[in-house]
Protein backbone atom coordinates (compact mmCIF):
# COMPACT_ATOMS: atom_id res chain seq x y z
CA UNK A 1 0.00 0.00 0.00
CA UNK A 2 2.11 2.95 1.26
CA UNK A 3 5.21 1.21 2.45
CA UNK A 4 7.05 2.89 0.34
CA UNK A 5 6.22 6.47 1.07
CA UNK A 6 9.27 7.59 2.93
CA UNK A 7 10.86 11.29 4.46
CA UNK A 8 14.80 12.22 3.23
CA UNK A 9 16.44 14.49 5.18
CA UNK A 10 18.43 17.54 3.22
CA UNK A 11 18.61 19.97 5.35
CA UNK A 12 17.46 21.56 9.05
CA UNK A 13 18.32 24.26 11.19
CA UNK A 14 17.36 26.85 13.03
CA UNK A 15 18.41 30.68 11.80
CA UNK A 16 17.65 34.25 12.74
CA UNK A 17 15.30 36.50 10.10
CA UNK A 18 16.31 39.93 10.36
CA UNK A 19 13.78 42.50 8.06
CA UNK A 20 14.79 43.05 4.62
CA UNK A 21 16.13 39.29 4.63
CA UNK A 22 13.71 36.87 3.79
CA UNK A 23 11.56 39.19 1.43
CA UNK A 24 11.73 36.72 -1.45
CA UNK A 25 8.75 37.70 -4.34
CA UNK A 26 8.84 34.19 -5.91
CA UNK A 27 10.25 30.81 -4.43
CA UNK A 28 9.86 27.59 -5.71
CA UNK A 29 11.60 24.25 -4.96
CA UNK A 30 11.57 20.40 -5.83
CA UNK A 31 11.14 19.57 -1.93
CA UNK A 32 8.89 20.25 0.69
CA UNK A 33 9.38 22.89 3.61
CA UNK A 34 8.24 22.08 7.16
CA UNK A 35 8.55 25.88 9.16
CA UNK A 36 8.23 26.88 12.98
CA UNK A 37 8.88 30.15 13.89
CA UNK A 38 9.24 31.85 17.78
CA UNK A 39 7.39 34.92 16.92
CA UNK A 40 4.94 36.46 15.18
CA UNK A 41 6.00 38.86 12.14
CA UNK A 42 7.05 36.87 9.24
CA UNK A 43 4.05 35.69 6.49
CA UNK A 44 4.31 34.11 3.16
CA UNK A 45 1.57 34.47 -0.04
CA UNK A 46 0.44 31.94 -2.10
CA UNK A 47 -2.03 32.62 -4.82
CA UNK A 48 -3.01 35.78 -3.61
CA UNK A 49 -3.71 34.47 -0.38
CA UNK A 50 -1.53 35.46 3.29
CA UNK A 51 -0.35 33.00 5.19
CA UNK A 52 0.73 34.53 8.66
CA UNK A 53 3.37 32.16 10.75
CA UNK A 54 2.04 32.18 13.96
CA UNK A 55 4.41 32.22 16.88
CA UNK A 56 4.90 28.19 17.97
CA UNK A 57 2.34 27.28 15.14
CA UNK A 58 3.83 24.51 12.54
CA UNK A 59 3.15 24.51 8.82
CA UNK A 60 4.53 22.81 5.67
CA UNK A 61 4.82 24.07 1.68
CA UNK A 62 4.42 20.83 -0.56
CA UNK A 63 7.05 20.64 -3.49
CA UNK A 64 6.29 22.77 -6.55
CA UNK A 65 4.22 25.24 -4.89
CA UNK A 66 5.00 28.74 -5.71
CA UNK A 67 4.85 30.99 -2.88
CA UNK A 68 6.53 34.85 -1.78
CA UNK A 69 7.74 35.93 1.81
CA UNK A 70 7.94 38.79 4.03
CA UNK A 71 9.06 39.51 7.12
CA UNK A 72 8.68 43.33 9.69
CA UNK A 73 10.62 42.06 12.52
CA UNK A 74 13.19 39.42 13.85
CA UNK A 75 12.10 35.89 14.53
CA UNK A 76 14.19 32.57 14.98
CA UNK A 77 12.96 30.55 11.95
CA UNK A 78 13.28 26.61 12.30
CA UNK A 79 12.78 25.26 8.98
CA UNK A 80 13.42 21.45 7.47
CA UNK A 81 13.85 20.78 4.27
CA UNK A 82 13.06 17.20 3.13
CA UNK A 83 11.85 15.05 0.21
CA UNK A 84 8.69 13.16 0.37
CA UNK A 85 10.09 9.84 -1.70
CA UNK A 86 6.90 7.00 -3.15
CA UNK A 87 4.30 9.17 -3.05
CA UNK A 88 2.33 9.32 -6.36
CA UNK A 89 2.57 12.04 -8.37
CA UNK A 90 -1.47 12.81 -8.75
CA UNK A 91 -1.51 12.15 -5.38
CA UNK A 92 0.60 15.29 -5.19
CA UNK A 93 -0.60 17.09 -7.82
CA UNK A 94 -3.97 17.11 -6.51
CA UNK A 95 -3.97 17.80 -3.23
CA UNK A 96 -0.64 19.73 -2.01
CA UNK A 97 -1.02 22.53 -3.73
CA UNK A 98 -0.40 25.31 -1.55
CA UNK A 99 0.78 26.25 2.25
CA UNK A 100 -0.22 23.63 4.55
CA UNK A 101 -1.39 25.40 8.48
CA UNK A 102 -1.78 22.25 10.83
CA UNK A 103 -4.36 22.02 13.10
CA UNK A 104 -2.84 22.47 16.99
CA UNK A 105 -1.46 20.04 18.95
CA UNK A 106 0.22 20.99 21.82
CA UNK A 107 2.11 17.68 22.05
CA UNK A 108 3.33 18.13 18.70
CA UNK A 109 4.21 21.70 18.98
CA UNK A 110 6.24 20.76 22.50
CA UNK A 111 8.05 18.14 20.84
CA UNK A 112 9.14 20.72 17.90
CA UNK A 113 10.03 23.04 20.60
CA UNK A 114 12.44 20.48 22.20
CA UNK A 115 13.97 20.42 18.43
CA UNK A 116 14.67 23.84 18.55
CA UNK A 117 16.82 24.10 21.45
CA UNK A 118 18.59 20.96 20.15
CA UNK A 119 19.68 22.50 16.88
CA UNK A 120 20.28 25.94 18.36
CA UNK A 121 23.08 23.63 20.52
CA UNK A 122 24.00 22.27 17.11
CA UNK A 123 23.52 18.72 18.14
CA UNK A 124 23.96 17.05 14.70
CA UNK A 125 23.74 13.23 15.17
CA UNK A 126 21.33 10.34 14.19
CA UNK A 127 19.06 10.08 16.86
CA UNK A 128 18.61 14.12 16.22
CA UNK A 129 17.43 13.12 12.94
CA UNK A 130 15.55 10.30 13.52
CA UNK A 131 13.35 12.90 16.03
CA UNK A 132 13.05 15.24 13.32
CA UNK A 133 11.75 12.74 11.00
CA UNK A 134 9.22 11.70 13.44
CA UNK A 135 7.93 14.76 13.99
CA UNK A 136 7.76 15.11 9.95
CA UNK A 137 5.52 11.96 10.30
CA UNK A 138 3.28 12.95 12.95
CA UNK A 139 3.00 15.94 10.80
CA UNK A 140 2.02 14.53 8.50
CA UNK A 141 0.01 12.24 10.00
CA UNK A 142 -2.14 15.06 11.88
CA UNK A 143 -3.03 16.90 8.29
CA UNK A 144 -3.99 13.51 6.54
CA UNK A 145 -6.27 12.37 9.64
CA UNK A 146 -8.72 15.38 8.14
CA UNK A 147 -8.99 13.98 5.14
CA UNK A 148 -12.61 12.60 3.62
CA UNK A 149 -12.92 8.44 3.44
CA UNK A 150 -13.33 9.23 0.02
CA UNK A 151 -9.99 10.96 -0.35
CA UNK A 152 -8.32 8.57 1.72
CA UNK A 153 -9.74 5.98 -0.48
CA UNK A 154 -8.41 7.63 -3.74
CA UNK A 155 -4.75 8.24 -2.14
CA UNK A 156 -4.51 4.41 -2.25
CA UNK A 157 -5.74 3.12 -5.09
CA UNK A 158 -3.39 5.79 -6.95
CA UNK A 159 -0.65 4.24 -4.84
CA UNK A 160 -1.59 0.63 -5.66
CA UNK A 161 -1.22 1.68 -9.11
CA UNK A 162 2.53 2.74 -8.75
CA UNK A 163 3.49 -0.51 -7.11
CA UNK A 164 4.09 -2.35 -10.68
CA UNK A 165 7.10 0.20 -11.96
CA UNK A 166 8.24 0.55 -8.13
CA UNK A 167 11.53 -1.30 -9.71
CA UNK A 168 12.03 1.18 -12.14
CA UNK A 169 11.31 4.36 -10.04
CA UNK A 170 14.02 3.25 -7.26
CA UNK A 171 16.30 2.36 -10.23
CA UNK A 172 16.15 5.59 -11.58
CA UNK A 173 16.63 7.93 -7.68
CA UNK A 174 19.71 5.98 -7.66
CA UNK A 175 20.81 6.10 -11.35
CA UNK A 176 20.29 9.81 -12.39
CA UNK A 177 23.63 10.09 -13.64
CA UNK A 178 23.64 7.36 -16.20
CA UNK A 179 21.91 6.38 -19.45
CA UNK A 180 18.42 5.50 -18.46
CA UNK A 181 16.63 3.26 -21.24
CA UNK A 182 12.61 2.30 -21.45
CA UNK A 183 14.49 -1.25 -22.47
CA UNK A 184 16.23 -1.24 -19.03
CA UNK A 185 13.36 0.22 -16.66
CA UNK A 186 10.93 -1.85 -18.34
CA UNK A 187 13.41 -5.74 -17.45
CA UNK A 188 13.06 -4.08 -14.07
CA UNK A 189 9.34 -4.51 -13.98
CA UNK A 190 9.21 -7.88 -16.37
CA UNK A 191 7.26 -5.78 -18.73
CA UNK A 192 7.56 -5.27 -22.63
CA UNK A 193 8.80 -1.26 -23.42
CA UNK A 194 5.49 -0.41 -25.40
CA UNK A 195 3.46 -1.84 -22.09
CA UNK A 196 6.09 -0.50 -19.17
CA UNK A 197 5.19 2.88 -21.20
CA UNK A 198 1.68 2.36 -21.19
CA UNK A 199 1.58 1.45 -17.67
CA UNK A 200 4.09 4.53 -16.33
CA UNK A 201 2.53 7.31 -18.07
CA UNK A 202 -0.92 5.74 -16.69
CA UNK A 203 0.13 5.35 -13.13
CA UNK A 204 2.91 8.98 -13.25
CA UNK A 205 0.94 11.09 -15.43
CA UNK A 206 4.17 11.38 -17.70
CA UNK A 207 6.48 9.31 -20.09
CA UNK A 208 9.80 7.86 -18.28
CA UNK A 209 11.85 10.19 -20.19
CA UNK A 210 9.49 13.08 -18.93
CA UNK A 211 10.18 11.72 -15.27
CA UNK A 212 13.24 11.21 -15.59
CA UNK A 213 14.06 14.94 -16.64
CA UNK A 214 12.31 16.32 -14.04
CA UNK A 215 14.12 13.74 -11.33
CA UNK A 216 17.65 14.83 -12.55
CA UNK A 217 16.46 18.58 -12.32
CA UNK A 218 14.82 18.20 -9.01
CA UNK A 219 18.01 16.95 -7.82
CA UNK A 220 20.48 19.66 -9.35
CA UNK A 221 18.39 22.09 -7.57
CA UNK A 222 19.30 20.38 -4.30
CA UNK A 223 22.74 20.17 -4.83
CA UNK A 224 22.41 24.01 -6.28
CA UNK A 225 21.49 24.87 -2.85
CA UNK A 226 22.80 22.58 -0.47
CA UNK A 227 26.29 21.72 -2.16
CA UNK A 228 29.40 24.19 -3.41
CA UNK A 229 29.86 21.46 -5.96
CA UNK A 230 29.98 23.93 -10.07
CA UNK A 231 27.57 23.80 -11.87
CA UNK A 232 29.76 22.16 -14.72
CA UNK A 233 29.98 19.00 -11.72
CA UNK A 234 26.18 18.80 -10.89
CA UNK A 235 24.87 19.10 -14.87
CA UNK A 236 27.67 15.91 -15.20
CA UNK A 237 26.28 14.40 -11.70
CA UNK A 238 22.74 14.51 -13.07
CA UNK A 239 23.45 13.15 -16.44
CA UNK A 240 23.06 15.90 -18.58
CA UNK A 241 25.99 16.40 -21.20
CA UNK A 242 27.02 19.66 -20.50
CA UNK A 243 26.65 22.74 -18.68
CA UNK A 244 24.40 24.72 -21.52
CA UNK A 245 22.05 21.70 -22.04
CA UNK A 246 21.65 21.49 -18.57
CA UNK A 247 20.98 24.91 -17.94
CA UNK A 248 18.43 24.89 -21.20
CA UNK A 249 16.41 22.23 -19.65
CA UNK A 250 16.84 23.43 -15.82
CA UNK A 251 15.59 26.91 -16.59
CA UNK A 252 12.80 25.35 -19.00
CA UNK A 253 11.83 23.87 -15.89
CA UNK A 254 12.20 26.48 -13.07
CA UNK A 255 12.05 29.75 -14.88
CA UNK A 256 15.70 30.69 -13.97
CA UNK A 257 18.75 29.37 -14.85
CA UNK A 258 21.01 27.12 -12.57
CA UNK A 259 23.50 30.28 -11.86
CA UNK A 260 20.55 32.70 -11.04
CA UNK A 261 18.73 30.23 -9.28
CA UNK A 262 21.98 29.60 -7.02
CA UNK A 263 22.13 33.42 -6.72
CA UNK A 264 18.76 34.56 -5.64
CA UNK A 265 17.08 32.24 -3.53
CA UNK A 266 18.11 31.71 0.10
CA UNK A 267 17.46 28.00 1.27
CA UNK A 268 15.60 28.54 4.34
Amino acid sequence: MLDHVHIRLLAYHVVRLEPPFWRFPTRYSSFWRFYCNDANGAWIEHAGQRYALEQGRLYFIPAKVRFSTNLLQSVGHLFVHFDLLGLPYQVQQENFTSPISLPTRPVLEAAVYTLRTELEQQKLDLLLQLRIKAILYEALLLYLQNLTDEQVQRYLLQSEAIEPILPALQYIEAHLEDTLSNATLAQLCHMTPDYFIRCFRLSMGRTPVQYIQEQRVKQAEQQLLMTNQSIEQIAAANGFGNRYYFTRVFTRHIGVSPAAYRKGLCGV
